[in-house]
């Protein structure tokens, strides 16, 4: 879609097109407020979509599971009836203001020259900008193997198909590709440089009961020393972290997916004057910023008691939203009327 023009004003400009900048739309388009996408990345879902599209999510309510695609398209499809125009692969760069009183307007200048103008802010990123990391160089160098079987990311899990795999990581994502790629992969290797597993609990549960069967083979704590292979991986040398090359062994694989977090930074953000905290933009109880008519949701905000779930940005996004709207119609209640009342503004014949 093409950027509007910069005459345009919105009641709020949304940055970041993840599940919970999705969602701030969804809440804007309930409290009948016009809002836009502003997303650096070029397709919506921000790291379910960069990062993990195949994997299965949990912890979403009304979802005993959902492929992180699925819940991306359906989070769009949600917002299809509010008209929210997303612009993809634009940078927002810096923000100002113009005007006063009721008629001040935010304006957000993005990197490619374009200049967006709305009454509010809601910048709804997840951790903002990010990449996975890279293997230590006290391992291997992994950098010669990429595109060769060693892959960072993986966009579809049937990349892995009957292939002998090996995952290293000790956290979420590499405890979740474990499962994930049960019933994809012909064998499934795990390898941590630790003993303990940074995963969640039930998660390390269920991949310690899978490597109890033939299918999974579990090693702690061990590192990568050396990958073999004529033009494509072939096998590793595995080393134990604590004893070294006096305990090593090889074993043949096809596939390496390193599973070892993401670096994240806050980009052109980190100098528009946010009170930050540990890489994080500081809220206040309503989610308001340090900034005037900016509010903040997401991964990418701290406060006391944070907790980082899809499911609690969902309920940022709301609690954010609601403060937006009051500020620029103060008439309207912050508490929004009942979709179990009121349906969808505008969606259902007969209603508001």
């Amino acid at each position: 879609m093409s950027i509007e023009t910069d005459t345009d004003i919105r009641d709020i400009t949304i940055i970041g097109a993840g599940p919970v900048g999705l969602c701030t739309a969804f809440w804007a388009g309930m409290r009948e407020a016009t809002a836009r996408i502003v997303d650096s990345l070029p397709e919506i879902g921000g790291q379910l979509t960069t990062l993990y599209p195949e994997k299965w999510i949990f912890d979403v309510p009304g979802h005993p599971k959902v492929l992180a695609k699925d819940l991306v398209a359906q989070l769009r499809e949600q917002i299809e009836p509010f008209d929210v125009p997303i612009h993809l692969e634009i940078t927002a760069e810096s923000i100002s203001y113009e005007g006063e009183g009721d008629d001040r307007i935010v304006v957000i200048r993005t990197a490619e020259g374009h200049e967006l103008r709305s009454r509010t802010v809601v910048v709804s990123g997840g951790h903002g900008a990010f990449g996975p990391k890279k293997l230590p160089v006290s391992d291997v160098d992994m950098e010669p193997w990429e595109g060769k079987g060693v892959h960072d990311l993986v966009g579809d899990k049937h990349e892995c198909l009957n292939k002998r795999v090996l995952i290293v990581g000790g956290g979420d994502s590499a405890c979740d590709w474990v499962l994930n790629l049960l019933d994809t992969a012909d064998h499934i290797t795990l390898v941590h440089r630790r003993d303990a597993f940074r995963a969640h609990e039930l998660t390390v549960s269920q991949v310690k009961e899978a490597a109890e069967g033939p299918h999974v083979d579990l090693h702690t704590p061990y590192v990568v020393k050396q990958v073999n292979g004529n033009g494509n991986v072939e096998s590793v040398v595995l080393h134990n972290a604590t004893e070294g090359e006096d305990h090593s062994f090889e074993i043949e694989c096809d596939a390496i997916l390193l599973q070892l977090g993401f670096s994240t930074k806050l980009g052109p953000l980190k100098e528009w004057g946010f009170e930050l905290e540990k890489n994080a933009i500081k809220v206040g109880p309503t989610f308001e910023t340090s900034l005037e008519r900016v509010w903040a949701c997401g991964d990418i905000t701290t406060f006391d008691g944070k907790i980082k779930l899809i499911a609690t940005g969902f309920g940022e996004a709301a609690i954010a939203v609601a403060q937006a709207v009051h500020t620029i119609r103060p008439d309207m209640k912050l508490q929004p009327a009942y979709s179990t009342n009121t349906g969808v503004p505008g969606g259902v014949a007969g209603q508001p």
